[in-house]
């Protein structure tokens, strides 16, 4: 992987954080999210799954998504406290670029 696909990565989940806060108390379904996402480029399922497996992995929990099994992008997604604190910037991650 290059450098450019690892920023581009690296900006794709500070959007989802970005968007998530955004919308903080509210739960965003999948769809609606890579909707909103649309704005800074297209964003493709796969893209967005890994994303949001990186923000919602082991170590991280910034959000939590409610499975849907039978469609992926109507599963239910929203910001944790930790989400929180990353968007307002009390903490950072190195995987993470959030705009200010």
């Amino acid at each position: 992987m290059n450098r450019l696909e690892v920023a581009d990565r690296k900006v794709l989940r500070g959007n989802v954080i970005e968007k998530l806060y955004a919308n903080y108390g509210d739960d965003l379904r999948i769809a609606s999210l890579k909707n909103l996402l649309r704005t800074s480029g297209l964003v493709t399922e796969d893209e967005l799954k890994k994303a949001i497996f990186y923000l919602g992995g082991e170590g991280k929990r910034y959000i939590h998504v409610n499975v849907n099994e039978d469609n992926w992008l109507d599963s239910t997604i929203w910001l944790k406290p930790a989400g929180v604190n990353l968007a307002e910037g009390d903490i950072t991650d190195i995987g993470v670029e959030i705009d200010e």
